[in-house]
């Protein structure tokens, strides 16, 4: 089997060692051939920077590192380009000295590579961009600009919004001179997580084309499930094998893990490359995406007071989107669904096309627990790893019917949360033991219906299942008396040898807070 590219995003590196390559030259071709100027929004840690490493391949016409591609029998003409690569992530910019610095370090290493001498102004890396690609347009006849991560240096700065304007200001006047350049610019392409549609950035780029949300280009980065099957069967064949699963029943698996991202409209989903590679790196059904390391910008947004006001933060499914909207970021004043959306923690889960809204959703295990382990940590003021301890306690705690034990738990993590934070509605209450149990993976249910009614929250641990009422500032008696007058436990009776009926109740004041319960056993 060929090596998994597990931290290798250099086309060349992959293709001369033998390295594992899922091909996506029918895309690049389309790019090339059917437009000029584009721009694509994808999450972090996706392939877009692979994706970029291969078009400089190709656009510089090295047609030896594409043998057996989809691409070598196409009717690509492999014209030759001078290519301008600049990843915007590795310069690292802090502010507009550096910005300025960064570029015109980058752009004179471009220039010594092809062995052209260029006039460098510290202060101006535009002056030293038309410079070069004048000389290689002179050379080549054809100029291509591929931009990665254009926004690293904007999202590092959210935290001060004076340095991060300073910092666009200085963008803007840099992409402002590719529209001088458009004669010579046969191609370009910007890549980013977010998209700073408002920010005016690329006003100087002349039809640019968004690709975010394109049908045409929703596979660009990612794997689909055929892409799956195809490339690496052998892999899911071995892990299989070593662990004695059916490889049907491990490619379901995988596919809940790491599956469901949607980016348009009837579009296949895909798979997080990284997390996928990963998993089978290690064998192992876990979180990998997740850890690499949390946005600054997000962690900022998601523990400022009005975020979390905004309770449906709990129950992001509940959001509604238009393109525009998905779309949209700007610095201090980005709408939580585009955040989201953006950075890879929600997806498209439906399209209304009367209303022109997209539904979100959580796109699988691995983002849904990991993203709700890590807000109550936001918002209990606590580290990652005694959420996922508190988890585990609270899960051994039910198991062994220890109900006294797992509402202390509860009541010592939730007293974390400051009071200011706290929204005074069963609701909140609700969604914050929703994410504390789904954090270590129990499986749990909100909102359960029934031929006669709604159960608050189900939780089912092999043949034991807890029936939960929540209230808030009311009795856990009258929450218990609740389940049994509505006989809310009456679909599980076959399924579950023991059955327990649980009144939770939690109360807040200004300066106290509280759990009650109250509950009922059924079964043996």
């Amino acid at each position: 089997m060929l090596k998994l590219p597990l931290d290798i995003s250099t086309f060349s590196v992959l293709r001369k060692e033998d390295y594992l390559y899922v091909d996506k030259t029918r895309q690049a071709y389309n790019l090339i051939t059917q437009g000029r100027r584009y721009f694509l929004s994808r999450p972090r840690r996706f392939g877009k920077s692979l994706f970029v490493s291969m078009l400089k391949e190709l656009l510089e016409g090295n047609k030896y590192l594409f043998k057996g591609l989809w691409i070598e029998n196409s009717d690509f003409t492999w014209k030759q380009h001078g290519v301008i690569v600049l990843d915007m992530s590795s310069m690292g910019i802090s502010d507009v000295q550096s910005f300025n610095e960064g570029l015109s370090h980058a752009l004179q290493k471009i220039a010594e590579n092809y062995d052209f001498t260029i006039i460098l102004n510290a202060h101006k890396p535009e002056l030293a961009l038309k410079d070069l690609v004048a000389a290689l347009y002179k050379r080549f006849g054809a100029v291509a600009i591929l931009i990665d991560e254009y926004d690293s240096p904007l999202l590092h700065a959210m935290h001060d919004a004076l340095r991060a304007e300073a910092i666009r200001e200085a963008m803007h006047r840099f992409f402002a001179t590719i529209k001088g350049l458009d004669a010579y610019v046969n191609f370009a392409l910007i890549t980013a997580v977010s998209s700073f549609t408002k920010a005016g950035l690329f006003s100087g780029i002349n039809n640019l084309r968004v690709i975010t949300l394109d049908t045409l280009y929703a596979e660009i980065c990612g794997y689909t499930q055929d892409e799956v099957h195809h490339y690496f069967s052998d892999y899911v064949k071995q892990w299989a094998s070593e662990h004695d699963l059916a490889q049907d029943t491990l490619y379901a698996e995988i596919k809940k893990w790491y599956n469901g991202y949607s980016f348009g409209v009837d579009t296949l989903k895909v798979y997080n490359p990284f997390s996928f590679m990963h998993a089978l790196h290690s064998r192992q059904l876990k979180n990998f995406w997740f850890r690499t390391g949390t946005p600054k910008f997000l962690v900022s947004e998601l523990s400022k007071e009005f975020r979390v006001q905004e309770y449906r933060i709990f129950d992001p499914e509940t959001f509604r989107a238009s393109e525009d909207l998905l779309e949209s970021f700007d610095i201090g004043a980005t709408p939580l669904p585009a955040l989201m959306f953006q950075s890879g923690y929600l997806t498209i889960n439906a399209y209304d096309p009367t209303s022109h809204l997209y539904q979100l959703t959580y796109p699988n295990i691995e983002v849904q627990q990991s993203m709700q382990k890590y807000l109550v940590a936001v918002f209990a003021d606590i580290e990652v790893a005694t959420v996922e301890k508190v988890s585990s306690d609270l899960e051994q705690a039910l198991r062994h019917e220890d109900i006294g034990q797992a509402v202390l738990l509860l009541k010592r993590l939730f007293m974390h949360i400051p009071y200011q934070l706290h929204v005074k509605e069963e609701k909140f209450y609700h969604a914050l033991l929703h994410m504390v149990c789904n954090a270590y993976g129990m499986k749990i249910v909100s909102e359960q219906a029934i031929s006669h009614g709604r159960i608050d929250l189900i939780i089912a641990l092999q043949k034991l299942l807890y029936v939960i009422e929540i209230k808030f500032n009311d009795s856990p008696e009258h929450a218990l008396k609740q389940i049994e007058a509505m006989r809310y436990y009456e679909p599980f009776i076959k399924d579950f040898n023991r059955i327990i009926l649980l009144g939770l109740s939690f109360n807040r004041t200004d300066k106290h807070f509280d759990i009650q319960y109250a509950y009922h056993a059924l079964g043996s």
